[in-house]
């Protein structure tokens, strides 16, 4: 899809030159201006082409190609399946992606996935441009996802992660209960050492850092739902407390939440990997993505995109007596 961008010439920048406008009023990157350069009608001022090093007056007209529209997403294929859309411009598109969904195929066969889901969607609006999802959430976890629909906006927005402008809150159920109130957990994290997809928490690791608040504390329940437990002594499992989490990273490791949580001794519920597996009434890592903030891209202005709390998350809690308004941001 074709992106383009303007901007007016104020008083105060009067007698500028036209390279020096682009980078500081309309915050293009050298890249960017270097690539509309060689475009035909790439950068215009009043409509006509010119060159970087032209003086301007006020009034003037700018106008940038940053996209040509010649890339399409052809690798993917277009998916025709349910797809919930939390927020929408000529720019990103944020998704509410649902648990069990992988976020792009893996291999080289084609399969359903939250790409797909969108190419799907993007072309029958006749948008179709090259995917570039910002961030990626584990095929498990549930929420808020965000993608762009073009170059210069997932360069903006990866910027807006670097600075921490761009951010999630995320709502998890742990088994077991953490310090009250709030806390944070900064522990280098590393892949375990012949295990691709598994990390621990390692001192030569990278830096990861995940901020939490306790919400509530819910409670007593069993994992064998009243049954008697596999000791061979007829003895039933212990109660056990859980608790609603709200969490925010600083740093964005891999099953960076997941890993933490279990270090502090409140594992994630149903969490296959770094907690005790699934319990009935939760097939999957009670995790989910509830809420992100960025800026939009070209227009700096602060959005929020919302995914509702997943069904099978509030029925395990709701069964608990915990009030829905804890689900609240």
């Amino acid at each position: 899809m074709e992106k383009r961008v303007s901007g007016v010439v104020e008083n105060e920048d009067e007698g500028i030159r036209l390279e020096h406008f682009l980078k500081r009023r309309m915050h293009l990157t050298k890249n960017e201006i270097s690539r509309a350069k060689f475009c035909r009608g790439g950068i215009c001022v009043n409509k006509e082409r010119r060159k970087v090093n032209a003086v301007l007056k006020t009034g003037d007209y700018v106008e940038v190609l940053l996209e040509t529209g010649d890339k399409i997403s052809g690798g993917i294929e277009s998916v025709r399946r349910e797809l919930t859309v939390l927020y929408e411009d000529q720019d990103v598109i944020a998704a509410d992606k649902p648990s069990g969904l992988a976020v792009h195929p893996a291999g080289r066969g084609h399969a359903d996935t939250l790409a797909n889901r969108l190419a799907a969607y993007l072309r029958e609006k006749g948008e179709d441009s090259v995917i570039r999802i910002v961030g990626r959430l584990d095929k498990d976890t549930s929420g808020v996802i965000l993608a762009a629909k073009n170059r210069g906006a997932a360069v903006r927005l990866e910027r807006q992660r670097e600075q921490g402008l761009l951010f999630k809150s995320y709502l998890a159920i742990a088994e077991g209960v953490p310090e009250p109130g709030e806390g944070r957990i900064d522990k280098p994290l590393a892949h375990v050492p012949g295990q691709r997809n598994r990390m621990r928490v390692d001192p030569e690791g990278k830096r990861a850092v995940t901020c939490y608040t306790l919400m509530r504390t819910a409670g007593p329940w069993r994992r064998n739902s009243g049954c008697d437990v596999s000791d061979g002594y007829g003895r039933q499992e212990p109660e056990k407390s859980c608790s609603l989490i709200r969490l925010r990273l600083e740093t964005g490791r891999t099953h960076q939440i997941r890993v933490h949580m279990a270090s502090i001794g409140c594992p994630l519920l149903g969490d296959p990997l770094y907690g005790n597996g699934a319990v009935p009434g939760m097939a999957r890592t009670a995790l989910h993505a509830q809420r992100i903030h960025f800026l939009q891209p070209f227009t700096g202005e602060e959005l929020w995109a919302e995914a509702p709390v997943p069904e099978d998350m509030r029925v395990f809690l709701s069964d608990l007596s915990l009030p829905s308004s804890a689900f609240l941001c």
